[in-house]
């Protein structure tokens, strides 16, 4: 089969490019592209799984919610719409033909998929022409919805507590913070470990805001490749020469050293592994489970499973944590060892991980931020 015919398809690429840090949508993109100049092996899951994905990933620009906790690709369609504008008002709207048309689409995508999708073998030889035709119509199709959705998100601002697009999108904002702040910084030595202390002062504000960043975290955010090679260079932690020092014998005679005060710094990130939970998240369960079987992280995720992920989002939560970026990251460390303590294949991990983060993110309760 020869798709190349299809080209162009404009809209998948723009949206890949509008999340460039997104790796499923890249994923997906990649895989659409490889059909398009191979053979067209499953072209109709991965344009489906694409259009989903740009959907959620709309709806978490706006903080808004999934429609269900396993929702059809229509239903995904229409809260992406509702999110930007463009909710069908039942025939009040022109526009309301045009919405109407589209969710027929993607109920006709879906319809397809289950007929089409699934590669079958020994089939008659002539039906390879169909097929072709089918993967065309799917991926123009796709590629209109994709679209619909881009134009709509144009000149919307998203919001900015949820949104992962990136910082230079939204230069006219940060250029109009630059103007109005004056900054103070100095350097505290008194913990463990040096840490820049910047003060922001706004006319009209009393306090100043204070942010504190340690030296690994401001390495990590901004430049990833100087944040390897000071690791590079960094010696290993002094914990290890602890340990070792502990374990060399008293001579006879010799004084016990006296005990330490217990660390005053947080434990690491945990990874639960729990029979049984019933704690915030419990009404999540049915959700999560659909989730880590549409998203192919398990086909079949057991109690266990379910349970230790909920447990350890609870442990790792903490009040406003869906935007505290230091609890997310070390509730996505604790993802990766309960998914590694159940089989889950080590190259899947931390994208399962991130999924799982911005799933819970989206449908936790409300009040669950005061955990």
């Amino acid at each position: 089969m020869n798709l190349n015919a299809t080209l162009p398809l404009p809209n998948y690429r723009r949206a890949s490019e509008r999340w460039p840090q997104a790796p499923a949508l890249a994923k997906y993109h990649e895989a659409i592209s490889n059909c398009i100049a191979g053979d067209g092996h499953g072209v109709v899951e991965h344009v489906k799984s694409f259009i989903e994905c740009v959907c959620i990933t709309i709806l978490g620009e706006f903080g808004e919610p999934l429609p269900t906790s396993d929702p059809t690709s229509t239903q995904l369609l229409g809260a992406a719409l509702k999110s930007l504008g463009l909710q069908n008002s039942r025939g009040a709207s022109k526009l309301d033909k045009i919405l109407s048309a589209f969710n027929k689409l993607s109920d006709a995508l879906s319809e397809m998929r289950n007929e089409n999708g699934p590669v079958a073998h020994g089939k008659d030889g002539f039906l390879d022409v169909i097929e072709e035709d089918h993967a065309r119509s799917f991926l123009h199709t796709g590629d209109a919805i994709v679209g619909l959705l881009l134009n709509a998100l144009e000149g919307k601002q998203p919001n900015l507590v949820f949104t992962r697009e990136p910082y230079e999108r939204f230069k006219h904002l940060c250029d109009r913070i630059d103007r109005s702040v004056g900054i103070e910084a100095e350097v505290d030595l008194d913990g463990a470990g040096p840490v820049l202390v910047v003060s922001l002062t706004v006319g009209g504000r009393e306090e100043a805001i204070e942010l504190r960043i340690e030296p690994s975290r401001l390495l990590y955010g901004i430049d990833r490749t100087a944040f390897l090679g000071v690791l590079t260079e960094a010696p290993e932690a002094r914990e290890e020469v602890v340990d070792d020092e502990a374990e060399q014998p008293i001579e006879s005679g010799e004084t016990p050293p006296t005990p330490t005060e217990p660390s005053t710094h947080p434990a690491p990130p945990a990874g639960v592994g729990v029979g049984d939970y019933s704690g915030v998240f419990t009404n999540l369960r049915d959700g999560l489970r659909s989730f880590i079987v549409s998203e192919s992280i398990s086909t079949a995720p057991n109690a266990e499973l379910l349970n230790s992920l909920l447990a350890t989002a609870e442990s790792n939560s903490g009040v406003d944590w869906q935007s505290r970026e230091n609890l997310q990251a070390r509730m996505k460390i604790g993802f990766r060892r309960v998914l590694s303590k159940e089989g889950i294949a080590p190259d899947k991990i931390s994208d399962a991980s991130e999924r799982l983060l911005t799933w819970l993110k989206v449908n936790a309760p409300a009040d669950a931020n005061q955990i």
